[in-house]
């Protein structure tokens, strides 16, 4: 993806937001709006949101509900599964060290945070770093950060795992107790950069889970996964729109926020390529309209649903006016020519 783009993260950096700023007692929509993130983010993690906005949003939210560490405790509902098959590929690890290594040299699917497994002597910092300078001067970005890290390390270590001590790039807060409370180490504020620290035998400790049969497929998924990543736009929007038919949600809009890119961009990348988002559309409706039609026994209203329509009715116009004939003529047509 070109890099005149803004840089993205999953929305599963969101998980959590909308029951912890309720229970503050703030509407999350508004909250969202205001930070000009898509609310329809929160129910699709396949979405890619840009970093800046979520910077923004916590930021905001933080003070709205006078939180001073909202993303501390955001940062309490990170999960391996929400880095997909790279936190499969950490899970089946033999080790600490090595799921740790794989996590960092797959993070940039995710997001733009940098893990860094720093062993010397006897001591060992996981250094985290954010690559977008708004992100790495938000005091709730770096708490969600570091904090999710722990938990990450905590998934794999076991629930009770807690670093030696702690270092985090960001002001020191009227209080610092929650912040020791939740990592179970001294707590170090105002520092260069943010680390966890901890002690070479947590490096060498098994991870608990790890099955070595899974891990040679879960490594073939990050690779493909990776390889999907860096195709042309062009090529990514097609896929995604045979993906998202079913879902009665296939629009340009949601389709760019999987993409990680605003609709201008969007559309700009599609015409450099001599594509549109509408005739995309029409071309994969052609394709699987013919392909279920003639290859399956579904109902014409399940393949209805299958292309985005709610309302069989809408899929017979749009039939009609595609091929010319009814959509169970053209079915009883194509197996008699079988």
């Amino acid at each position: 993806m070109a890099r005149d783009t803004p840089r993205t993260a999953s929305a599963n950096v969101l998980t959590g937001f909308a029951a912890l700023v309720r229970s503050l007692g703030a509407d999350p929509a508004a909250l969202l709006r205001r930070a000009r993130v898509p609310l329809s983010a929160l129910s699709d993690p396949q979405a890619r949101l840009p970093v800046a906005s979520v910077a923004r949003l916590l930021e905001d939210a933080a003070q709205a509900v006078g939180c001073p560490d909202l993303g501390l405790r955001l940062s309490a509902s990170r999960r391996l599964s929400h880095f997909g098959a790279v936190g499969k590929l950490a899970r089946d690890e033999p080790d600490l060290r090595h799921a740790l290594r794989a996590i960092s040299a797959w993070m940039h699917l995710h997001s733009e945070v940098i893990l860094d497994l720093q062993e010397g002597g006897d001591g060992v910092a996981l250094c985290v770093h954010h690559s977008e300078a708004m992100a790495a001067t938000s005091p709730q970005v770096v708490d969600l950060v570091v904090g999710g890290t722990l938990q990450i390390v905590r998934h794999l270590r076991g629930s009770q795992w807690h670093p030696q001590a702690v270092c985090l790039a960001r002001p020191s807060p009227a209080d610092a107790r929650p912040y020791r409370h939740y990592f179970g180490c001294p707590v170090a504020f105002d520092a260069d950069g943010n680390a966890l620290f901890m002690t070479q035998p947590d490096l060498d400790q098994p991870v608990s889970e790890a099955d070595p049969i899974f891990r040679s497929e879960s490594e073939r998924q990050v690779e493909a996964w990776a390889g999907l990543q860096a195709r042309p736009v062009d090529a990514r929007v097609a896929e995604l729109i045979h993906v998202m038919l079913p879902s009665g949600r296939c629009t340009m809009a949601n389709v760019a926020l999987r993409l990680g890119l605003q609709e201008r961009t969007l559309r700009r990348h599609l015409a450099v390529a001599g594509m549109s988002f509408a005739g995309e559309l029409e071309a994969a409706r052609r394709e699987l309209a013919r392909s279920y039609l003639a290859r399956s026994d579904k109902s014409i209203g399940a393949i209805a649903g299958l292309l985005g329509y709610s309302e069989a009715s809408a899929f017979s116009r749009w039939f009609r006016k595609a091929f010319g004939c009814e959509a169970r003529a053209w079915r009883d047509k194509a197996r008699r020519a079988r």
